[in-house]
């Protein structure tokens, strides 16, 4: 090559090496990396969150538990507010509404770990004169006996049997009533011998920690057991893996344009190359290829094209344009026998009800599975059906391409994909048809599923009493004042079955302690909480995050149907479920849902 044409050369190469240098550098950013990192780490502070709060659970439970387990999570929890505070001061570009929500979340642990110590503080004040405050006024009572005191005596055994009401249903109403009458007690007992009216200072002192502090203590509680962490999670997860994403898309687009410029700079090596040889004289390599003139006056016969079937066109209305693809599938399904549909087997009983949900459940999780398996395969056979149509292009606009590979084979070729791509065709839409067809008999008329004024307290009631009497010995409830909601009870029965049965379970497969489900009911905010505790076998940290996906499941010959299932009515309801567990200690499964609940 000429000098001029070398210095041109080398000049467009350093340009294009340089854009790959830098495309290169802004390929190789660890941004996704920390964007990873920062999810796991979320993640994982969630995980402790949750075990945090069983352990509350547990320690409130147990009037003899002490606090240390409660406190070793706090050092944890700071380890990783570090890593994640790190991680994301590391990627460059962070958006100010992830910061934001980043130390939004970083404050809500904060804040869970200042409630957790002021409710271990109140809480065992509260549990040391609510353990002393029944000594106290036997003692008082002996001493008023003693002095035949009879109006003395009537006065303390009323106030603690209402101090023992309060402590079940704490209002503001009582709370002032019960502290006039220990303040009306107190100047009275002034009159008193000694003994006695040290013994009523005993006892008012214990009465008004239970008064002021139970209430106090009792909604610390609640906040600490929240699932306020668990929603941010879910809030900052998902906008740090819509980022990530983001990222990952604008690192592929680098690695393109990487590919783009070395290919750029092979293919302007190779014009320059035809270039030098042309202006040197050189015969041109390609005229071998020319057809010589007395051939090419000759007419050419057109290179056979296998027929191109176009996917995105709606189906044929006349049956035998499909007949191929309904030949594949046999007239009656497999399915169709498993299943009757409830239209023609109306339910007559709660129990034919639920069985009809569970059948409509199952067959709707089996024709969404069957739907997402034919959209997979759609898709890759339209990139297929793309990638045909643009090799028969080239071909056809090829002739010297024809004639080195011989075209006739490479015909053939195009063909055999052709029919291959529209085979597969077929068989996603015998999946496709097969997904309708399960859907159309997956779910009842809108007439079977009736709903009423439900008392959600009776339901309870209802399936602990259907679940037989081994579950009905190990269930305690209490039962808060919740008002009733227009549902329908067989779903809320079968709903309410599920978690019981999941709980019995786990507590059947612990051996060495007595099993304890708890079934608890409140009215707050509006809102209705269902929660159900048990201490059995608890759920493993790698399939928790799973345990709503239909037809997961970790035991032997269960279906994996009855969370998903949980799940599926909760959300009918406008509802939300969560599901805390510690392996080995237990499970807390809380239900939040509107009260008033409108049909839908």
């Amino acid at each position: 090559m000429k000098p001029g044409t070398l210095i041109l050369g080398a000049a467009v190469s350093v340009i294009l090496l340089v854009a790959v240098g830098i495309l290169y550098l802004m390929a190789n950013d660890n941004s996704a990396q920390h964007y990873r990192r920062s999810i796991s780490v979320v993640q994982q502070i969630q995980q402790l969150s949750s075990d945090w709060s069983i352990e509350l659970t547990r320690v409130k439970s147990d009037p003899l538990a002490d606090f240390d387990s409660l406190a070793s999570f706090i050092p944890r929890l700071a380890r990783h507010k570090i890593v994640l505070s790190d991680t994301a001061h590391n990627i460059p570009n962070l958006p100010d509404r992830i910061t934001n929500a980043i130390n939004a979340y970083i404050n809500a642990v904060d804040a869970k770990e200042e409630r957790v110590e002021r409710f271990k503080t109140g809480y065992a004040i509260v549990r040391n004169s609510a353990r002393y405050l029944p000594l106290a006024a036997t003692n008082v009572l002996q001493l008023a006996q003693d002095s035949e005191d009879r109006n003395l005596a009537q006065s303390i055994s009323s106030l603690v049997q209402e101090i023992e009401l309060y402590i079940v249903t704490p209002t503001e109403t009582s709370q002032t009533r019960l502290l006039a009458d220990i303040e009306n007690l107190r100047k009275a007992s002034v009159a008193y011998p000694t003994a006695l009216s040290s013994s009523l200072a005993n006892l008012f002192s214990h009465a008004e920690v239970l008064i002021t502090k139970q209430r106090v203590t009792e909604e610390l509680f609640q906040e600490a057991t929240s699932s306020q962490i668990s929603t941010l999670t879910d809030e900052l997860t998902n906008n740090l893996r819509f980022e990530l994403g983001r990222r990952e898309v604008e690192l592929a687009y680098y690695d393109r344009g990487i590919l783009a410029v070395i290919a750029l700079l092979a293919l302007f090596w190779i014009a320059l190359a035809l270039l030098q040889r042309r202006r040197s004289g050189a015969p041109d390599t390609m005229a071998t290829l020319e057809t010589p003139p007395e051939t090419a006056a000759a007419p050419r016969a057109p290179a056979f094209v296998a027929p191109v079937e176009d996917y995105s066109a709606p189906p044929p209305a006349d049956d035998s344009a499909v007949a191929p693809a309904a030949a594949q599938m046999p007239p009656e399904s497999p399915f169709t026998p498993a299943f009757t549909s409830p239209a023609h087997q109306p339910p007559g009983t709660d129990t034919d009800l639920e069985e009809s949900i569970v059948s409509g459940f199952v067959m709707q999780c089996a024709a969404n599975t069957l739907a997402a398996s034919a959209d997979q395969i759609s898709t890759r056979m339209d990139y297929l059906r793309q990638t045909q149509q643009h090799l028969q292009s080239v071909l056809e606009n090829s002739d010297g391409v024809h004639d080195l590979h011989e075209g006739a084979d490479l015909d053939e070729e195009m063909a055999a994909l052709a029919a291959i791509a529209s085979g597969v065709r077929q068989e996603a839409n015998v999946l496709a048809g097969l997904s309708k067809r399960l859907e159309r008999v997956s779910s009842l008329p809108d007439g079977e599923i009736s709903r009423s004024m439900t008392d959600i307290n009776t339901c309870i009631d209802n399936v602990v009493q259907v679940c037989g009497p081994e579950v009905a010995a190990i269930v305690t409830k209490r039962f808060g004042n919740i008002p009733e909601i227009l549902a329908s009870k067989p779903e809320f029965q079968l709903l309410l079955t599920q978690l019981v049965k999941n709980a019995a379970h786990a507590v059947n497969q612990v051996n060495g302690r007595k099993g304890v489900i708890r079934i608890d009911t409140a009215y707050k905010d509006d809102e209705i909480l269902i929660t159900i505790i048990d201490n059995g076998s608890g759920i493993e940290s790698e399939s928790r995050m799973n345990i709503f996906k239909p037809f997961y499941t970790s035991r032997n010959g269960a279906m994996g149907i009855g969370l998903a299932l949980a799940g599926h009515l909760v959300k009918k309801y406008d509802g939300v479920i969560k599901i805390n567990s510690l392996p080995g200690q237990g499970t807390v499964a809380r239900i939040t849902m509107p009260a008033g609940v409108p049909s839908p």
